[in-house]
């Protein structure tokens, strides 16, 4: 689908197995829209839904300054996830995607080109810290 808002079209590809797709189509826009509202250029968001990320992650992101392509997974540990547990995770995998938009963070996990970060602990690298602090505002803002 695609859809102009900003000067900006944001192409987003679901696959696999959801319901509210449409919805889900407009909170990925309005979270994009959101985090980059500068953006003029056309991007693509391929959002694939599994039934598990490798090692249960809660979500995978990948991807250059053109788009990303995010894994959500269904469940993880042995536990389903809710709808709203899932949208809660592509919040945080949606801001991954502005980073690499951006070009802060880089396939390599280079955060603004600086590769000292690439052996940085998760919880103290800091792609993450402002994932997991940007989370659950725009799940709140965005999808309840």
């Amino acid at each position: 689908m695609m859809k102009k808002g900003n000067n900006t079209n944001i192409h987003v590809s679901i696959r696999g197995r959801i319901a509210q797709k449409r919805r889900i189509e407009e909170y990925i826009q309005k979270t994009i829209q959101y985090l980059m509202p500068r953006l003029r250029r056309n991007i693509t968001i391929d959002l694939q839904i599994v039934n598990v990320c490798e090692n249960d992650f809660y979500g995978l992101c990948w991807g250059d300054k053109s788009g990303s392509e995010i894994e959500l997974p269904r469940n993880a540990w042995g536990t389903a996830f809710t709808i709203d547990e899932m949208m809660r995770n592509l919040a945080h995998e949606l801001v991954h995607t502005k980073q690499l938009l951006r070009g802060e963070l880089s396939r390599k996990q280079w955060w603004k080109d600086d590769p000292s970060y690439s052996n940085t602990g998760y919880a103290k690298q800091p792609w993450e810290k402002e994932a997991y602090n940007l989370e659950d505002k725009i799940f709140q803002k965005y999808w309840l």
